[in-house]
């Protein structure tokens, strides 16, 4: 009998996981002293266990790395255009977007859905070794907690540490994904929100078979976060230095291949103004684009919102047309100006500016002017606030509703 359940579960999932050649990641463009990471085993596709078989959105269990010495597994849900809406797999490929949660998140079936529609094989995981009923799996990895997270390192293999065991998952739900038939190899991206954001900086840094990745919120620089430093500073001055070494972005996003959308709020709790200016600037500005959100709330449900991230994956991925792009803010004549270029008019334009250094940034107050747009020139202006600012940026949407920003200005 158990012979023939194993017969059965391969042969349904033989749709999904025919053997392709897989993309290899390029390691060598990762210049680190010493990389935790071991690229090559992660580009293998891993083993797969088909839980639901029916259904527009499908769940399954895949092998993850070791955890503190035992085999792990990874729940998560998969779609794609053809079974969310009811058809058989037919014989056209998809591009494919890997959904990273954030704290506190799970393997978000609703996320999945929304990507399944929009045209995408879409893969969404859980990262607290849970499965679908929120209880442990058999074969868990760590929890997403504190002590996984940062305090552990100071007496674990730092293989065991949460950050290290979610980016080793994060990139075998790639593999996986490539390995489906259906998928376009070409054409993968990823995104994620919060810590998923935080995540996607990492895994889109390290995994050069992105062709894209839109982290939500989360950046690099933790050890100034008016957050997370509180973590941090908890470990030994040892401790301190081998948490930023190993698992801060800012280590990893100057080797970044993908085109980048950073997004966020002006206002966000968890990841700040500044920290959030060093982040990006990491990336090249011909590979970025900046998507500000005026008061952008923070949320797994907020952080899947923007169709901004459809917009882009569609510009890099399928030849969609590109969001606008701008030029860095210039100052002339106590005039603020902004260039830009954009296949779509441009219909409105705002600067927000801030003088308050001393608030944490949720309590930050900033203001905001109209700015004049010059759609022939296709500049924006706007005066410089009488009482000068310390932290600013434009604000600007399209016919489309679609908006970019520039970066922030940082005085």
């Amino acid at each position: 009998m158990k012979c023939f359940f194993l017969l059965l579960l391969l042969s349904t999932t033989a749709g999904f996981a025919q053997k392709k050649t897989v993309p290899v990641i390029d390691a060598r463009v990762i210049k680190v002293d010493s990389l935790l990471w071991d690229l090559k085993a992660l580009s293998k596709a891993p083993a797969v266990e088909w839980l639901s078989q029916t259904g527009p959105v499908r769940s399954l269990l895949y092998k993850s790395v070791d955890y503190e010495g035992k085999p792990s597994q990874v729940f998560a849900y998969y779609s794609n255009p053809d079974l969310i809406r009811g058809k058989p797999v037919g014989k056209q490929k998809f591009p494919g977007v890997v959904l990273i949660h954030g704290g506190g998140g799970k393997a978000f079936k609703e996320w999945v859905e929304k990507w399944a529609a929009d045209g995408y094989a879409a893969i969404a995981m859980d990262l607290a070794g849970k499965g679908e009923d929120g209880k442990r799996l058999a074969q868990a990895g760590p929890d997403q907690g504190e002590v996984d997270k940062f305090s552990k390192l100071e007496t674990a293999d730092l293989r065991d540490l949460w950050t290290y065991q979610a980016v080793s998952s994060a990139i075998l739900a790639h593999s996986l994904l490539l390995n489906f038939p259906e998928v376009d190899a070409t054409k993968t991206a990823v995104t994620g929100i919060s810590w998923g954001g935080y995540l996607t900086c990492l895994v889109a840094s390290l995994d050069n078979r992105f062709k894209a990745a839109a982290p939500v919120y989360g950046c690099a620089y933790y050890d100034e976060s008016d957050v997370f430093k509180t973590s941090i500073r908890k470990l030994s001055p040892g401790g301190q230095r081998k948490w930023m070494r190993y698992f801060d972005p800012s280590v990893y996003l100057p080797f970044a291949k993908p085109q980048f959308l950073f997004v966020n709020g002006n206002k966000d709790r968890f990841y700040n103004v500044v920290p959030y200016h060093k982040t990006y600037s990491l990336i090249a500005p011909g590979q970025r684009t900046m998507c500000l959100i005026p008061d952008m709330k923070h949320g797994h449900e907020a952080g899947w919102e923007p169709h901004e991230i459809r917009y882009f994956f569609e510009s890099i991925l399928n030849d969609g047309v590109p969001l606008a792009a701008v030029a860095p803010v210039s100052v002339q004549d106590s005039t603020l100006r902004l260039s830009y270029q954009s296949p779509v008019t441009v219909y409105t334009a705002e600067f927000y500016y801030s003088n308050d250094t001393t608030s944490v940034n949720e309590n930050r107050v900033w203001s905001k002017q109209k700015a004049t747009l010059d759609r022939n020139a296709r500049t924006v202006t706007s005066p410089m606030p009488k009482e000068g600012f310390q932290y600013g940026f434009f604000y600007l949407k399209d016919h489309r509703n679609v908006s970019v920003s520039s970066p922030f200005f940082v005085k």
